[in-house]
Protein backbone atom coordinates (compact mmCIF):
# COMPACT_ATOMS: atom_id res chain seq x y z
CA UNK A 1 0.00 0.00 0.00
CA UNK A 2 1.32 3.27 -0.82
CA UNK A 3 1.26 5.61 2.02
CA UNK A 4 3.62 8.73 0.50
CA UNK A 5 2.11 12.09 1.86
CA UNK A 6 -0.66 10.38 3.91
CA UNK A 7 -1.01 11.80 7.40
CA UNK A 8 -1.91 9.55 10.68
CA UNK A 9 -5.95 9.51 9.10
CA UNK A 10 -4.53 6.86 6.95
CA UNK A 11 -4.19 4.34 9.61
CA UNK A 12 -7.68 3.40 8.93
CA UNK A 13 -7.72 2.79 5.86
CA UNK A 14 -4.06 0.83 6.52
CA UNK A 15 -6.00 -1.32 9.05
CA UNK A 16 -8.70 -2.10 6.03
CA UNK A 17 -6.32 -2.72 3.86
CA UNK A 18 -4.24 -5.50 6.17
CA UNK A 19 -8.17 -6.84 6.91
CA UNK A 20 -7.89 -7.72 3.59
CA UNK A 21 -5.33 -9.03 2.37
CA UNK A 22 -4.97 -11.26 5.27
CA UNK A 23 -8.65 -12.64 5.53
CA UNK A 24 -7.91 -16.26 6.24
CA UNK A 25 -6.38 -15.48 9.33
CA UNK A 26 -7.80 -16.62 12.97
CA UNK A 27 -9.52 -13.76 14.92
CA UNK A 28 -6.93 -13.70 17.31
CA UNK A 29 -3.82 -13.97 14.70
CA UNK A 30 -5.74 -10.62 12.67
CA UNK A 31 -6.32 -8.98 16.11
CA UNK A 32 -2.35 -9.12 16.42
CA UNK A 33 -1.42 -8.28 12.96
CA UNK A 34 -3.47 -5.15 12.70
CA UNK A 35 -1.78 -4.04 16.35
CA UNK A 36 1.42 -4.70 14.64
CA UNK A 37 0.65 -2.96 11.42
CA UNK A 38 -0.88 -0.48 13.13
CA UNK A 39 2.29 0.43 15.22
CA UNK A 40 5.07 -0.09 12.44
CA UNK A 41 2.88 2.50 10.72
CA UNK A 42 2.67 5.07 13.45
CA UNK A 43 5.95 4.95 14.31
CA UNK A 44 7.11 5.79 10.76
CA UNK A 45 4.17 8.80 11.09
CA UNK A 46 5.81 9.71 14.60
CA UNK A 47 9.94 8.80 14.46
CA UNK A 48 10.49 8.14 10.77
CA UNK A 49 9.21 11.09 8.32
CA UNK A 50 5.96 9.23 7.42
CA UNK A 51 5.91 5.79 5.96
CA UNK A 52 6.62 5.22 2.54
CA UNK A 53 4.94 1.90 1.60
CA UNK A 54 3.17 -1.05 3.98
CA UNK A 55 3.39 -4.14 2.23
CA UNK A 56 2.21 -7.74 3.64
CA UNK A 57 3.11 -11.26 2.85
CA UNK A 58 0.48 -13.56 3.84
CA UNK A 59 1.12 -17.24 3.47
CA UNK A 60 -1.24 -20.28 4.44
CA UNK A 61 1.21 -22.99 4.75
CA UNK A 62 3.04 -22.46 7.20
CA UNK A 63 0.63 -19.96 8.45
CA UNK A 64 2.43 -16.90 8.90
CA UNK A 65 2.31 -12.89 7.78
CA UNK A 66 5.72 -10.75 7.69
CA UNK A 67 4.63 -6.94 7.78
CA UNK A 68 6.77 -4.53 6.43
CA UNK A 69 7.06 -0.25 6.52
CA UNK A 70 9.24 1.30 4.87
CA UNK A 71 9.77 4.75 5.59
CA UNK A 72 12.87 7.69 5.40
CA UNK A 73 14.42 7.79 8.02
CA UNK A 74 17.41 5.97 9.18
CA UNK A 75 16.78 5.99 13.00
CA UNK A 76 16.24 2.30 14.15
CA UNK A 77 13.43 1.72 16.44
CA UNK A 78 14.70 -0.09 19.83
CA UNK A 79 12.74 -1.82 22.76
CA UNK A 80 13.52 -0.83 25.76
CA UNK A 81 14.63 -3.61 28.84
CA UNK A 82 11.14 -3.68 30.75
CA UNK A 83 7.94 -2.57 30.43
CA UNK A 84 6.94 0.62 30.43
CA UNK A 85 5.15 2.28 33.27
CA UNK A 86 1.90 2.75 33.98
CA UNK A 87 2.26 6.95 33.81
CA UNK A 88 4.90 6.38 30.62
CA UNK A 89 3.30 8.12 27.85
CA UNK A 90 5.95 6.33 25.11
CA UNK A 91 7.40 3.42 24.76
CA UNK A 92 4.31 0.79 24.92
CA UNK A 93 4.22 0.16 20.72
CA UNK A 94 7.76 -1.55 20.18
CA UNK A 95 7.12 -3.64 23.54
CA UNK A 96 3.99 -4.91 22.31
CA UNK A 97 5.81 -5.39 18.75
CA UNK A 98 8.02 -7.51 20.75
CA UNK A 99 5.53 -9.66 22.65
CA UNK A 100 3.19 -10.51 19.56
CA UNK A 101 5.95 -11.41 17.08
CA UNK A 102 7.80 -14.44 15.99
CA UNK A 103 10.45 -12.09 15.43
CA UNK A 104 11.41 -8.10 13.74
CA UNK A 105 13.95 -6.23 13.04
CA UNK A 106 15.25 -3.39 10.63
CA UNK A 107 17.10 -3.19 7.57
CA UNK A 108 18.43 -0.53 5.20
CA UNK A 109 16.37 0.38 2.10
CA UNK A 110 18.33 2.28 -0.19
CA UNK A 111 15.70 2.89 -2.87
CA UNK A 112 13.63 5.07 -0.42
CA UNK A 113 16.66 6.43 1.54
CA UNK A 114 15.95 4.79 4.65
CA UNK A 115 14.91 1.69 6.71
CA UNK A 116 12.47 -0.64 6.35
CA UNK A 117 10.57 -2.29 9.92
CA UNK A 118 9.29 -5.89 9.53
CA UNK A 119 7.84 -8.28 11.81
CA UNK A 120 6.77 -11.74 11.29
CA UNK A 121 4.14 -13.36 13.39
CA UNK A 122 3.06 -16.91 13.03
CA UNK A 123 -0.05 -18.77 14.40
CA UNK A 124 -0.23 -21.79 16.31
CA UNK A 125 2.02 -20.66 18.82
CA UNK A 126 2.08 -20.19 22.45
CA UNK A 127 0.14 -16.68 22.10
CA UNK A 128 -2.57 -17.68 19.83
CA UNK A 129 -4.52 -20.69 18.69
CA UNK A 130 -3.98 -22.23 14.75
CA UNK A 131 -5.71 -20.44 12.46
CA UNK A 132 -8.88 -22.18 10.19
Amino acid sequence: MDLRGTGPFALGGLRRWATGQCSHLGTDHLADVLLVVDELAANAYTHGGGPLRARITAMTTPCCVVVEVDDVSSAHPHVHPTAPGAHDTSGWGMFLVEELTDTWGVHENHDAGGKTVWARLSCGTRARAPCR
